[in-house]
């Protein structure tokens, strides 16, 4: 079953084969990043390892010791990319002097192809044993741009000189970091870290070389071990699990919260063999994390988004926390409480009551990382069922929306579909705002244009929704005839 994250899957955009190099010094614990530059519209700022596209002139022909004629093409790929990003050169054979390797690179940036050429003329060759295959990842599907990245561990016996080429090309700095430190400037919001870098620095930080080379196989969307996920942001993990909720969605949203001391919202698996396998994955979040589980939030009671709670709580020894008309909860939420998890700073998570949806729904704000997790208040994309014969209150629900809309969020979570970035979130809050108010605009046409019937208003107003959503249609048009205080039949 596909959801919106997706990593194997060739939905969206079709990845582009991809190589990278994660130059280590295990002496110092360190890795060679190299920073893009902030005005790429794919991944500007971030810091990440060396690395690019695989050409049609990577042959492999220069790489010694592989026998796999598409591993040698990667590491072709990754070397060059290695060279032209950083001028550090992972090949031998012969002496070249620093005047011929910076001819090389500048010559690569118009002619990537000419690299295999140059290493065949100067007697190089890649010592391909040294490249240890340690991770794959695959962009997510809802990216504009997508990569099918092979990562390469190759340990460096010294820190190795390396600089950007110029300083307005696609990299502007690079930099030797130990694993520890660069985390720790990602936790400070000092350095931008994809999840795949967080992934592979946090393995080596917190595991022996040997482990962490096991346990770097295992990604997502190529393990059994761990879900598909995300960490957009430090300390903000989103896994989409498959759920009993309604279409279009198919997954809920569950979001890690937190450094040292953890909050999961909305553990809506129910699925037995999916629980052991999520509950593999939240040890290795929590072991990754040097952390423990603090607290269960619900968002609200709906099943799916509640059906592990109590099966964790009891796991892990935490209390669930919702709304005091929900069932599945041991500590009731108050309007503007405030829970506060271990941390430097420490994590400030702010309930939010916002019924509608649900009598006793919650959205909750990390003040921290200015990161807003709607529940069930929007959805990317669609719109949320707002049900009366489930509590559902349009009224409510409207009211909710627009205190929400006051917010100004660097990371909007729904609790079904993609995050939204930046001005995305509030952008989308609004259109929602402005949905309903169309959809309640084209009922009181309806009416006034003499349609008396249930089935004539909907038949009019919904004329723009497939057929097969009718059924959660009929009960949108209930919703906005409660709020507007009409009975017909």
């Amino acid at each position: 079953m596909t959801s919106w994250l997706n990593y194997e899957r060739d939905a969206g955009v079709a990845p582009r084969k991809a190589a990278a190099v994660i130059l280590f010094e295990q002496t110092t614990s360190s890795v060679l990043l190299v920073q893009r530059n902030t005005s790429l519209a794919f991944m500007g700022g971030h810091h990440a390892f060396p690395g690019g596209g695989i050409s049609h002139a990577d042959t492999g022909r220069c790489v010694r010791a592989v026998d796999d004629g598409e591993l040698a093409r990667a590491v072709t790929a990754a070397v060059r990319e290695l060279f032209e990003e950083t001028g550090v050169l992972l090949a031998t054979g012969a002496e070249v002097t620093e005047q011929q390797q910076a001819a090389w690179r500048a010559e690569l940036l118009q002619q990537p192809e000419v690299f295999e050429v140059r290493l065949d003329e100067a007697g190089l060759h890649i010592p391909g044993d040294r490249f240890v295959p340690v991770s794959r990842w695959v962009t997510p599907t809802f990216a504009p741009k997508r990569f099918d990245t092979q990562y390469f561990l190759y340990r460096s016996e010294t820190l190795q000189p390396a600089s950007p080429i110029g300083d307005d090309g696609e990299i502007t700095d690079t930099t030797w970091l130990n694993v520890c430190e660069a985390l720790d400037l990602r936790a400070k919001d000092s350095i931008q870290l994809s999840t795949p870098v967080a992934f592979v620095l946090r393995r080596l930080a917190m595991l022996p070389l040997h482990e962490a080379l096991e346990r770097l196989q295992h990604t997502p969307g190529f393990s059994e071990l761990i879900f598909e996920y995300i960490e957009p942001e430090h300390g903000i993990h989103i896994v989409p699990l498959v759920s009993k909720t309604l279409p279009p969605a198919n997954h809920t949203n569950c979001v890690l919260v937190g450094e040292t001391e953890l909050a999961i919202i909305d553990p809506g698996i129910d699925d037995t063999v999916a629980w052991k396998r999520f509950e593999r994955h939240l040890d290795e979040i929590l072991e990754m994390a040097g952390g423990d589980l603090y607290a269960i939030l619900l968002t609200h009671d709906h099943f799916d988004h509640s059906a592990a709670a109590h099966r964790l709580g009891r796991r892990y020894n935490v209390p669930v926390y919702a709304h005091a008309s929900c069932r599945e909860k041991d500590i009731s939420l108050v309007h503007d409480a405030c829970i506060e998890l271990a941390g430097t700073p420490p994590w400030r998570i702010r309930c939010i009551h916002t019924p509608g949806h649900h009598p006793g729904h919650f959205t909750f704000y990390e003040k921290t990382t200015d990161t807003l997790m709607c529940g069930d208040l929007i959805a990317n994309p669609g719109t949320v069922v707002i049900d009366p014969e489930c509590g559902g209150d349009m009224n409510a629900y409207m009211r909710s929306l627009e205190r929400i809309a006051t917010l100004t969020p660097r990371m909007t979570i729904p609790a079904h579909g993609a995050p939204l970035m930046g001005h995305a979130g509030p952008a989308h809050i609004q259109h929602t705002i402005a949905h309903r108010r169309m959809r309640a605009a084209r009922i009181r046409t309806a009416l006034e244009q003499g349609a008396r019937t249930f089935e004539s208003l909907l038949e009019i107003a919904y004329d723009d929704t497939p057929r097969s959503m009718y059924p959660w249609a009929r009960r949108q048009l209930q919703a906005h005839l409660n709020a507007m205080n009409i009975a017909v039949s």
